[in-house]
């Protein structure tokens, strides 16, 4: 349970640095911004297995576990449409609104990481 902590904290981490890269500007993080963006996909997916491999264990067929697939798959498809409507070269030119977009999907990861620390964490074993 330690090490899920231990990742929603370092996905917090993730957005919090790169939410500050977006303050200041693009031209000035192009290629710090690509890295995280990486490092944050990477990250994410290694948790999400790991998450689903110890939910499945724990809460076979529990509806709380079906809930929280099935929102993780909406997640992951918001993340993969912003992926696909932000390529590298499209940002530049709509800063502003491609910032508000990143903020906004930020925002929705908190509260998806906020629900599983609430009702996940209390279920999982401690050790």
């Amino acid at each position: 349970m330690k090490r899920f902590q231990n990742d929603h904290d370092e996905i917090r981490a993730a957005m919090e640095r790169f939410a500050a890269l977006l303050t200041r500007g693009h031209d000035a993080i192009a290629a710090e911004m690509l890295r995280e963006r990486v490092l944050f996909s990477q990250l994410l997916h290694r948790h999400r297995v790991d998450e689903d491999d110890q939910t499945s264990a724990t809460l076979p067929g529990a509806p709380l576990a079906a809930a929280l697939a099935a929102d993780m798959q909406s997640l992951l498809a918001e993340y993969s449409a912003h992926v696909r409507a932000w390529p590298p070269a499209r940002i530049p030119a709509e800063w502003d609104i491609y910032t508000k977009a990143v903020l906004k999907l930020q925002q929705r990861m908190r509260m998806r990481l906020a629900w599983e620390e609430r009702e996940l964490f209390p279920r999982l074993p401690a050790a």
